[in-house]
């Protein structure tokens, strides 16, 4: 019996659940750690502002190509007083609820148990968003999400021999599919997925006999239908948006088509180094001996710890894009690793299909995983300004694609269950551990957690542990919002800090919360200014900034600011590096003067009351101003 128990599947699965729940209950502790002003607050604000009262197509002219704030504005409806950190929380259980319903799904399959935990730890950890970028609902992670309940269901279909029960989990699996491109529309590129896999099935004869034509309708039945209903509705803003946001992008630095196309040496040095660890190691598997095999195992993985660790002995410059210099260094690794694995499953699928073998119930699923997360990953990469990293955001199907296949390879599956485990545990340890650490390091511009010495105590932001300067910056215009504007004023925050909007609780006046004058490019495109210009107003003067159409489009709509607050640089603290308590704010970014539309409104029209010093090194202030038919009473009280 006590052998049975070591040589069974119970006790790998004791051993594989408890590192699961140990990074889970770290992930969970993660959560109150680190405030950030800038994407987070976007992601919030969008959302909170429909709630609170504004109108997503109507109040704003971008945002269809990006419509997850959709998804989470009725959870500030119905559930006004959520923070921040509930936010999070809501995440983290949704991260470990498709965790369950993906490890269910492989489990019909193979009925083995006993690795799902392990492969799928670090998600427990770093939850929907392995690149640390910040542990919320956003349109990365709403995707991620979404792929992965998709595939959950998809594989329970696929194997269900009841129709009705069939056509019900494809049902369930169309509707998370059209979420998927409802949440980042150029994602609805993930819907020829399910038709690839059908084809490919048919063709070369191989996958689920089960699956027929019939089946397949029943998959994108309800993403045809749920974006029809939609158009109905909103069939001619939300074209307009479309239109206006794909030329909006032409006019930004960041979204040039020459800049997406271009060809990223820093993750192709990383696949380089990665493929032949990738190769060795599996060839290694060949080794019959267990103390041999385990020996050879772990040289390899304490190798590759150390050359990511290091970022190869120092040879290899870190990856630098703006401000995510210490950001992307160790989650790249992790891409890397993706990429690699992604050519490396395509060869040998291809070779697979060409020597016309049989395909166990692993390699089936591996195949579908494939499928959905190589045409996620690549179309995530092509169409993000972030770069290879975003292939991070498909990750949970290709970790569990690898994991069938190298499960399903026969030196490998001959194996006792423990002996799996620790392959699994060797191949994925380097870049789970350096990738966990990077996200627990940093708190995306904010302090390390062991150096949060300061928690806000109430608002949107209330029970996040922060640093000092943060959280008087929060109180400060926490302070100043209340005593300068009321409930239902507009009011602006810029650069980059669309989090005053949440902290204040204050609506936008412009019909963007996230401005960044950094990203406009100098010589914008004719046909992309006359455009927005035709769509949205009439008789704009020459040379006109894209932001004219902004404070326009505000006074028209009556949303003049009661309130301003100007940053002089963006709101962040950069890591010099993740290992030491090394810090620097942005040096001043932005002068305030009569150069731009907003500046040029705000000093015609509004009177400075208040500033708060962020760096007096770099002598940065936020400025504090309000409306002048307001500034006479509210300087005399």
């Amino acid at each position: 019996m006590k052998n049975k128990f070591y040589s069974g599947q119970l006790f790998p699965f004791f051993i594989s659940l408890c590192i699961f729940v140990i990074a889970a209950v770290f992930g969970w502790l993660k959560l109150r750690y680190g405030f950030n002003f800038t994407d987070e607050g976007w992601a919030m604000t969008e959302a909170w502002r429909i709630a609170a009262g504004d109108d997503f197509f109507r109040d704003k002219i971008l945002g269809a190509l990006r419509m997850a704030p959709l998804i989470n504005t009725p959870i500030f409806k119905y559930y006004p007083g959520i923070t921040l950190l509930g936010f999070r929380k809501l995440q983290f259980f949704l991260t470990i609820i498709s965790l369950l319903f993906l490890s269910f799904s492989l489990y019909k399959i193979s009925k083995e148990f006993w690795y799902s935990p392990i492969i799928f730890s670090l998600f427990a950890f770093t939850g929907l968003d392995p690149t640390g970028m910040m542990s919320n609902l956003s349109y990365f992670t709403y995707t991620h999400l979404f792929i992965t309940l998709h595939l959950a269901f998809l594989i329970m279909g696929l194997i269900q021999q009841s129709i009705l029960w069939k056509r019900i989990l494809f049902i369930i699996a169309g509707i998370f599919l059209w979420l998927i491109s409802f949440s980042l529309l150029h994602m609805s590129l993930s819907f020829l997925s399910a038709i690839l896999l059908f084809l490919i099935f048919k063709k070369y004869k191989i996958g689920f006999p089960n699956f027929n034509l019939k089946d397949l309708y029943f998959i994108i039945a309800p993403f045809l239908l749920f974006w029809t209903i939609f158009f109905c509705i909103y069939g001619n803003l939300f074209i307009r948006q479309i239109i206006t946001e794909a030329y909006g992008f032409l006019i930004t630095t960041t979204h040039q088509p020459g800049y997406l196309l271009s060809i990223n040496w820093d993750i192709s040095k990383r696949i380089i180094i990665i493929l032949p660890f990738i190769v060795t190691f599996l060839f290694s598997t060949k080794i019959s001996k267990k103390v041999p095999l385990i020996c050879v195992l772990s040289i390899l993985a304490v190798l590759m710890y150390e050359i990511i660790d290091t970022s190869l002995f120092g040879l290899i410059k870190p990856f630098y894009r703006g401000w995510y210099n210490s950001w992307a260094g160790r989650p790249l690794w992790f891409a890397a690793l993706m990429i690699s694995l992604y050519f490396l499953l395509l060869c040998y699928f291809i070779l697979k299909v060409f020597k016309k073998d049989s395909w166990n119930n692993y390699e089936l699923s591996g195949f579908v995983f494939f499928i959905y997360g190589i045409i996620s990953a690549a179309n995530a990469n092509f169409f993000s300004a972030l770069g290879a990293i975003v292939v991070l955001y498909s990750s949970i199907p290709a970790i569990a694609a690898t994991t069938c296949i190298i499960l399903s390879i026969e030196t490998i599956k001959k194996r006792l269950y423990l002996v799996q485990l620790v392959i699994l545990f060797l191949f994925f340890a380097p870049f789970y551990y350096t990738t966990a650490w990077s996200d627990w390091k940093f708190t995306f511009f904010d302090v390390a957690p062991e150096e949060a010495n300061a928690e806000i105590e109430n608002g949107f932001g209330r029970d996040i542990k922060t640093n000092q300067i943060y959280k008087n910056l929060y109180d400060w215009i926490s302070t100043t919002a209340k005593i300068y504007s009321k409930k239902d004023d507009y009011i602006i925050s810029y650069v980059n800090s669309p989090m005053v909007y949440m902290i204040a609780r204050r609506r936008p006046a412009l019909e963007i919360s996230h401005i960044d004058f950094n990203e406009l490019s100098h010589d914008h495109p004719n046909t992309a200014i006359d455009l927005l210009s035709f769509l949205h107003l009439k008789n704009l003067p020459e040379n006109w900034n894209p932001y004219d159409l902004g404070i326009e489009l505000m006074k028209r709509r009556g949303r003049r600011p009661q309130m301003v607050y100007v940053f002089e640089a963006v709101p962040v603290l950069v890591p010099v590096t993740l290992g030491k308590s090394e810090y620097l704010w942005q040096a001043k970014q932005f002068s305030f003067s009569s150069d731009d539309p907003i500046s040029r409104y705000v000093l015609n029209n509004m009177t400075l009351v208040d500033s708060f010093t962020i760096s007096k090194e770099f002598s940065l202030q936020v400025r504090c101003f309000i409306d002048n038919s307001s500034a006479v009473t509210a300087l005399k009280k």
